[in-house]
């Protein structure tokens, strides 16, 4: 294996996640809603004092280590998670160069699972899912749609995934937001049916034990709600990483 691709694509991969954690953290705060363009283009400050952080700290992962973490000019601490979400986007990158290759397709793929995961962030810190990221991942889905050329497999899949999410909130009120069944949707059309199972399941298991763990920690009992957008994009890298393999194993056990 040729391990400078994955190496370039994780160099890259970095600062997609540089891009889209400072992305998240505006839809968030509400600075997207508010004024979207400013929020968009306007550069990085310092949450502590305002001071603008120049492009030479702005380097993933590299600017924090040599600033040790702390504003240059206040020395307030930067939080680790902005490092840790470049190293998250590098390392999925890097496994999409080495599972899919290099390609068109590879990068389209790949920023649908960058939008996706600034999704689940923005769920995370502010328990939301915007429309607009939500109709970015449609977008983008476009092309590998139109690809496969099978749409009736898509609306199977959007179907699918809409109507479980729908009983799920007939059945437990309040269990999901709209927002979940928009985005859960938008990973149906783009998934198809059989890979939309596949994301429902890792993300309904996954949810079920985070979920639980959680309740027990917090003693706040099975009715607290949790972000769900997480466990839907976790189940979608999934799914796009190794779903063919997953599927074949069910097929093989099954038929």
């Amino acid at each position: 294996m040729n391990i400078a691709m994955p190496i370039l694509a994780f160099a890259l991969g970095t600062l997609m996640g540089s891009f889209f954690h400072t992305l998240a953290l505006r839809y968030a705060d509400g600075r997207m809603q508010k004024a979207p363009l400013k929020a968009l283009f306007s550069r990085s400050r310092c949450p502590a004092c305002g001071e603008t952080i120049s492009p030479l700290m702005l380097v993933p992962v590299i600017g924090f280590l040599v600033q040790k973490g702390k504003c240059a000019r206040c020395g307030a601490p930067i939080s680790p998670l902005y490092p840790a979400a470049e190293i998250l986007y590098g390392a999925v990158a890097a496994l999409f160069s080495v599972r899919l290759g290099a390609s068109i397709l590879t990068v389209n793929l790949y920023l649908l699972a960058c939008v996706a995961l600034c999704i689940a962030a923005v769920d995370m810190k502010a328990m939301v899912v915007p429309d607009s990221l939500v109709i970015a991942f449609a977008l983008l889905s476009a092309y590998p749609v139109v690809l496969n050329a099978d749409i009736q497999e898509s609306l199977l899949g959007m179907a699918a995934l809409f109507a479980v999410f729908i009983v799920i909130l007939l059945v437990f009120p309040g269990s999901f937001g709209w927002g979940d069944v928009k985005f859960a949707s938008a990973i149906g059309l783009f998934s198809g049916l059989e890979m939309s199972i596949l994301v429902l399941e890792v993300a309904l298991v996954s949810g079920a034990v985070i979920g639980v763990a959680y309740a027990l920690k917090t003693r706040k009992g099975l009715r607290t709600r949790i972000p769900f957008a997480p466990f839907l994009t976790l189940g979608l890298i999934v799914s796009l990483l190794f779903g063919r393999e997953i599927l074949l194993v069910y097929y093989r056990l099954l038929f």
